[in-house]
């Protein structure tokens, strides 16, 4: 049996800071229903299991590279699992964008309930579809992606050598396809909300003395959860969709970071 030694116990460190800062930053992994004791066990874990999977040189580190070295080494995995993770919330931001939006469009923004996911007051729409976007994620093995990704990022990115200025830029840019995303799900109630509302000026004009205060809040409820629910059954597909789109941004981002 091998003996261990200290640039083994660094190099395991250096895998657990990078999967534990995927863990705690990635959909599904960082859901606030989990216990952090649990995501605790879960990266000892990984980061066991990984280890003797990584080639040597992908996640080597010598006690004699002195203090300032493996603590800059150690930041550098936190900001490059960290990386890995938002790549992901960026989906879940613009359905919570979404979402936001959707509540205000239909009258619904007084409605907020205990998102499950973060543990935190969110919009009842936003809440659905948040749980369902799990629901997809998972349905696509999006955790399984998520831990082949982690594995081959040491291929592309050995320890310590990650362009980290290279992938700043560039989560800037992917940054985007949060309104996108979030302006794609509101669009169809967007478009409604208006003609509701071109309708309803045109009713006002005709009848100044109508109330319509009292008359527009319901008929804009009742309009939104009708789109809602014709929305519904196809947002799944629309999903698969978006999350596609999130592995290939989780691959560019890895190629970004490449050593140079």
């Amino acid at each position: 049996m091998e003996d261990i030694t200290i640039d083994m116990i660094l190099s395991a460190f250096l895998i657990f800071t990078r999967v534990a800062a995927v863990f705690m930053t990635a959909p599904f992994f960082n859901n606030g229903a989990f216990p952090r004791q649990i995501k605790l066990y879960a990266a000892v874990v990984t980061t066991v299991m990984l280890f003797n999977v990584i080639p040597s040189q992908g996640a080597f580190i010598s006690a004699d590279s002195g203090t300032m070295f493996v603590i800059t080494a150690v930041i550098t995995e936190i900001l490059v699992g960290a990386a890995m993770g938002l790549i992901g919330q960026l989906i879940f931001a613009g359905l919570e964008l979404a979402g936001s939006l959707i509540s205000m469009q239909t009258a619904l923004s007084f409605a907020n309930m205990v998102d499950s996911t973060t543990q935190k007051q969110n919009m009842v729409v936003g809440n659905i579809l948040n749980m369902l976007a799990v629901m997809v994620f998972l349905m696509l093995d999006g955790d399984k992606i998520y831990l082949s990704a982690i594995a081959k990022s040491y291929q592309l990115i050995p320890a310590t050598e990650a362009s980290l200025h290279l992938a700043g830029p560039y989560m800037l840019e992917a940054a985007t396809y949060l309104f996108i995303v979030g302006v794609q799900i509101t669009s169809p109630f967007l478009m409604v909300i208006f003609i509701l509302d071109l309708a309803l000026a045109i009713f006002a004009r005709i009848m100044p003395q109508a109330n319509m205060m009292f008359i527009a809040m319901p008929f804009k409820f009742g309009v939104g959860i009708a789109v809602l629910m014709m929305v519904l059954p196809y947002l799944p597909t629309g999903f698969e969709i978006l999350f596609q789109n999130m592995f290939n941004y989780l691959g560019e981002l890895l190629g970004e970071m490449m050593p140079v």
